[in-house]
């Protein structure tokens, strides 16, 4: 009886590994890249442009690779692949001279890099859907991955400096490559459920689906300012880089503790009920941030509301697309998801921030980031149905 168990466990940690390294380079990155692109020389609009682009890209790249994996199979194989070629193109970052140059690579790398993550989500719900293993479990390791890069860098950062930003990152997703390879190929997807949508666009003619992609869209163009340019808010308000650090590391442990207790808070509180509370949640966030950046006690207790306004939004974000998205349909779905939350709200909230930032204040793109989060919470409020089965 012991040795299925052991199996499972062993999956589990191999798909936790790849949630390490990938989120220690989005540690690595997020906080501490548009510091790095100020040492290059960017203005804050010009990062909003860059950063645009790549969300652009997170837009139409994981709808080509979802359509590719659904129909061709081999997931994994196409992560590796992905992920490896992601790899390369990073590390040429430190050798390309100018803005122009520097922002050209950034997109090109993206054409690999958002084909990871919907792929892989696919991937990791398929093997623990099948082995009975809980899915916000293994996501947890993405979380102390981001921690461990976030409070580690840091300091580090303080003591070498800017520049070197790129080649610590790539150790990183040197890592999560080599992950990858741990990892093997996904059983087959269940067959959707008699009276289940038939096709990709009888999916997305459902009212239900397209109230989720609206609130999803809203909470992560909420989220582009905090993503994109929080370490710089702490700056301009006199917090050391390493306090920084800090504090995104606290709003992480806020995650991970969510995320231990997700699944069955889905299945107590009901998923269109932990949602409404999510953009709840956020909405506030981002504007008592705006309110009340120097007061730092209430700006750890607004960091721990990540457990709300991230974690909790995620977990309830992936309960929806397996269940409005079923069997064949798995791949596209994670990918239209990815696309309409991160691709064109991440795209759309880092343009607008970058050059509200330089036309009003910073203040204004987090008051305006709370109330891009209020809409969604009302479209969530109004117009989610309920997926709890």
């Amino acid at each position: 009886m012991t040795r299925p168990r052991a199996g499972v466990d062993r999956l589990a940690w191999r798909l936790s590994s790849f949630y390490f390294f990938y989120y220690a380079t989005v540690g690595a990155f997020m906080p501490y890249w548009s510091p790095y692109l100020a040492a290059r020389g960017f203005s804050a609009a010009q990062m909003g442009v860059a950063y645009a682009l790549m969300g652009g890209m997170r837009t139409f790249v994981p709808l080509a690779w979802g359509w590719y994996a659904d129909h061709r199979g081999k997931r994994i194989g196409l992560i590796r692949a992905a992920s490896l070629a992601a790899l390369l193109s990073f590390l040429t970052i430190p050798f390309v001279p100018g803005v122009f140059w520097v922002g050209a690579v950034m997109v090109a790398y993206t054409l690999f890099w958002h084909a990871l993550l919907p792929q892989f989500e696919v991937v990791a719900l398929s093997h623990t859907a099948a082995r009975g293993g809980d899915y916000a479990r293994v996501r947890l390791w993405g979380s102390v991955g981001f921690i461990v890069t976030v409070l580690g860098l840091g300091l580090l950062l303080d003591y070498v400096g800017m520049l070197w930003l790129p080649w610590l990152v790539g150790l990183f997703w040197l890592g999560m490559a080599l992950s990858s390879w741990l990892v093997p190929e996904p059983p087959p997807l269940r067959p959707a459920a008699a009276g289940a949508p038939a096709s990709l666009l009888a999916a997305l003619r459902q009212p239900g689906v397209l109230a989720l992609l609206v609130v999803c869209f809203c909470s992560q163009l909420s989220f582009a300012p905090y993503y994109n340019f929080f370490t710089l808010f702490l700056d301009r308000h006199g917090y050391a880089r390493s306090v920084a650090g800090l504090l995104w590391a606290l709003a992480v442990i806020a995650e991970i503790v969510m995320f231990v207790y997700a699944g069955r808070l889905i299945a107590r509180v009901g998923a269109r009920r932990m949602m409404v509370l999510a953009l709840a949640a956020t909405a506030l966030r981002w504007s008592l941030t705006a309110l009340c950046v120097d007061a730092w006690p209430l700006l750890i207790v607004l960091q721990i509301g990540h457990a709300l306004s991230f974690a909790s939004y995620h977990a309830v974000a992936m309960h929806y697309v397996q269940r409005l998205f079923p069997g064949a349909l798995q791949g596209r779905g994670q990918a239209i998801y990815n696309a309409a939350a991160y691709g064109i709200g991440g795209s759309v909230g880092s343009l607008s921030a970058g050059y509200l930032w330089q036309a009003q204040s910073p203040e204004t793109v987090y008051l305006a980031a709370g109330l891009v989060a209020a809409i969604g919470w009302w479209v969530a409020y109004r117009r989610l149905p309920a997926a709890d089965a």
